[in-house]
């Protein structure tokens, strides 16, 4: 690769010099060519196509998967009782036992900690700025919190005899 990376260069270096000397209808063609030429050199250099801040392997932090029904989340959560001092609204029971036991086994892997700010974020809707203020915590915090709380449920749902879907 650098031996092609070198023969680039030295073409780019002779179309640069061909274009000086050109006449005005080659200068739009020796143009092209030393726009083709540097496109190319940028790919081999940074193994990715030109112009992308970020490669292919690296795209899934745009489309990001959630792990969770936030619908369900939320309706698990109006029909516990009440365990934060921040939770004031009255109680529903509008889930089944079954997602009842899907969703406490979930979150099973998570600590008192994570459940909590998992809950607040998911369940009940609330902004990870409006948590890292409550808790005296940087929004990065909460923000790391979440992602790995995140892994830890995909991790128990892929797993559990309980979280497969019915």
């Amino acid at each position: 690769m650098r031996d092609l990376i070198i023969q680039y260069k030295e073409t780019l270096c002779k179309l640069e010099r061909a274009k000086i000397s050109a006449k005005e209808e080659e200068i739009k063609i020796l143009t092209s060519m030393i726009s083709d030429v540097t496109y190319a050199l940028e790919w081999m250099k940074n193994a990715k196509m030109p112009g992308n801040r970020r490669g292919i392997e690296r795209r899934a932090a745009y489309q990001r998967e959630k792990s969770y029904d936030s619908l369900l989340m939320q309706r698990y959560f109006r029909s516990t009782d009440t365990t934060y001092e921040w939770d004031d609204e009255n109680k529903e029971s509008i889930i089944s036992e079954w997602e009842r036991i899907k969703l406490e086994d979930a979150l099973s892997t998570l600590t008192k900690y994570e459940r909590e700010i998992y809950i607040m974020s998911r369940g009940r809707g609330i902004t990870q700025e409006k948590i890292a203020k409550y808790l005296n915590v940087s929004r990065s915090t909460i923000k790391t919190i979440l992602y790995r709380s995140e892994i830890k449920i995909a991790k128990q749902v892929r797993e559990s005899l309980f979280c497969e879907s019915s």
